[in-house]
């Protein structure tokens, strides 16, 4: 039976093979009781360690510097430096000189007061720097027990590396003409294990913290990447369909440097706005911006989340100008916070609540607590003087609650104003459609907000009554329901008649099948994540807007999502193959 097992995509694309458990820990570590004259030795043997460390670790950047971006390559150069560091160095031989054990243990204790000091830290990138003390320490103490960890000779047989975590020097000991896919248990998405992943174009999902015990070396399994999913003993129709998507994927790399730059237009010459999604500002640093029209929705909890306190407004105004610069004169959506139901802070005390993802959460929060909305919206404004920023407000339910923000928004500009603090005073204040009792009362929110993103994931889950993650119902979750479809349209008339753009930010809006359907229902924005952009221009460039608006119109009057996916399969699925195979178009 098939387990789909969450975690956090690290890396893009997707992996199909069987897995192979790798052990980071070394089995055994001796301890033993040194001796007055056995200090120096203990000394000598650390110099060994470190010399012999550094020869291998030299040679393994040397080894990958062709396969590996070249700023990626110094992640050994930080790995190098923390060998080479004389505190570290110091406390190391004083922790075998005053308590008279064993470099090994010395090593241990040092590594693991280093690994503490980093996770109290407040800057989550510093708390991935753990990382690398646990892997020279690992390494450190491999030399000095004479245990070199043999390299994976995978057989010509293809595989999935599975471990606790990812380490950098974990490239070294790969077959890396097999491995398709990297799965952990620990580990962040930020970690040099997962950066050295997507350097290397390796599938990867941290985060899984069962998998070592869910999974069996040699079972079968996929690995999502780009979902942030592992499937373990997938099924055949499973199988099927991610073969489907791998050979689809080779045939979008082939495409994408054909259309990359391109306008995001149909052929027929209508223009879509192609945004990506971001959870913060590292998310910009790997995002080719110029191959997109923006940041439709910029996830501003997750710089709360990461944190042990409330962000100042100082620390939250140079996160927000760095997302400003990140994005290079485009314009850039910072989604208000919207922690609560599965985002909680875990220094902000929240009630328990039986159903957390319908109770005090988004805008409902921030109206309750207005500093944090006051401290919030005053940094976004100080930012948005760099240029074109946006201010969305998650979980809206009714006009007032939008006209509270506005009156917020108003009092502070003015008082920025008053003291000649800059911003943009054409500063954007939208809301985001999740909530169902929201669509029929958007006329009355539209006359007082500038813009509209619907946040399909939350919006289809309302309305159909289905908790995608309750394994009994999630089946029935399924965003093609016509009734879904008219909501989605009437939310695009209300906007279009207001004279407001209307945006889709949800998974719908990566979902290259919903493409031509969204395009039909008036929508003009779409945002996601940035493994999508390609699919989805690529199929904008397929259908002309009469077709999409055929399809959308034939779609709107079926009766059943099974009649709507027929639609997809029959009409879309077709030229979308076509899509890929067909030779290059004249560049515009």
């Amino acid at each position: 039976m098939a387990r789909k097992l969450k975690g956090t995509a690290a890396a893009r694309g997707v992996a199909i093979a069987p897995i192979v458990h790798f052990h980071t820990t070394l089995d055994h570590i001796p301890t033993w009781k040194v001796k007055d004259d056995g200090v120096p030795a203990e000394k000598a043997r650390l110099s060994g360690a470190i010399a012999e460390v550094t020869t291998n670790l030299t040679a393994l950047q040397q080894e990958l510097a062709g396969a590996l971006a070249k700023h990626d390559v110094r992640i050994y150069d930080a790995q190098l430096a923390i060998l080479h560091d004389a505190t570290f160095r110091r406390d190391v031989e004083q922790e075998v000189t005053q308590h008279r054990v064993n470099l090994e243990v010395a090593l241990q204790r040092v590594i693991a007061r280093y690994e503490g000091v980093f996770a109290a830290m407040e800057n989550p990138s510093m708390r991935e720097r753990a990382a690398d003390l646990r892997d020279i320490g690992r390494q450190l103490v491999g030399a000095l027990i004479a245990s070199e960890r043999q390299k994976y000779t995978a057989n010509g047989s293809d595989y999935l590396f599975a471990a606790d975590e990812f380490l950098p020097s974990d490239a070294g000991i790969l077959d890396r003409a097999h491995i398709r896919g990297i799965v952990t248990a620990h580990g962040g998405k930020y970690s040099h294990g997962a950066i050295l992943a997507r350097s290397l174009g390796i599938p990867c999902v941290v985060g899984i913290e069962q998998i070592m015990l869910e999974s069996a070396t040699g079972g079968m399994a996929i690995v999502d990447g780009d979902a942030g999913l592992v499937i373990l003993q997938p099924t055949p129709e499973e199988l099927a369909d991610y073969e489907r998507r791998l050979h689809e994927q080779r045939a979008i790399d082939r495409r994408i440097e054909e259309v990359r730059f391109q306008p995001s237009v149909t052929p027929d010459g209508t223009a879509v706005q192609l945004l990506a999604n971001a959870e913060g500002v590292r998310d910009l640093e790997s995002l080719e911006i110029e191959a997109c029209a923006g940041i439709g929705l910029f996830r501003t909890e997750f710089a709360f989340m990461e944190r042990r306190q409330f962000p100042t407004e100082d620390e939250q105004v140079a996160m927000y100008r760095r997302a400003m610069e990140g994005a290079r004169g485009r314009p850039v959506t910072f989604r208000t916070l919207d922690v609560g139901g599965d985002k909680p802070l875990g220094y902000f005390r929240m009630p328990e609540e039986r159903n957390p993802v319908l109770g005090w959460r988004g805008i409902r929060l921030c109206l309750d607590w207005p500093d944090i909305l006051y401290t919030q919206m005053r940094a976004i404004l100080r930012a948005s003087a760099l240029g074109h920023a946006r201010i969305l407000l998650p979980m809206v339910t009714t006009r007032s609650e939008v006209v509270r923000v506005r009156e917020v928004l108003d009092q502070l500009a003015a008082d920025l104003k008053a003291t000649g603090v800059p911003f943009d005073p054409e500063i954007e204040l939208g809301v985001m459609v999740e909530v169902p009792v929201l669509v029929p009362v958007l006329p009355d929110v539209l006359p007082i907000a500038d813009f509209v993103s619907v946040g399909t994931n939350d919006l289809v889950q309302y309305l159909l009554a289905i908790d995608r993650d309750n394994q009994r119902v999630a089946k029935m979750y399924d965003p093609f329901h016509p009734g879904v479809l008219r909501v989605l349209q009437q939310i695009a008339t209300m906007a279009a008649a207001a004279g407001k753009s209307a945006s889709i930010c949800g998974e719908i809006a990566g979902d290259h099948w919903f493409t031509p359907l969204l395009v039909g229902l008036g929508y003009r924005e779409l945002s996601m994540a940035p493994v999508f952009l390609p699919r989805v221009k690529l199929m904008l460039r397929s259908f002309t807007l009469v077709e999409c608006q055929d399809l959308a119109t034939r779609a709107l009057a079926m009766q059943s999502t099974s009649a709507v996916r027929r639609l997809v399969q029959d009409e879309i699925q077709p030229r979308w193959v076509r899509q890929l195979g067909a030779p290059a178009e004249t560049k515009r």
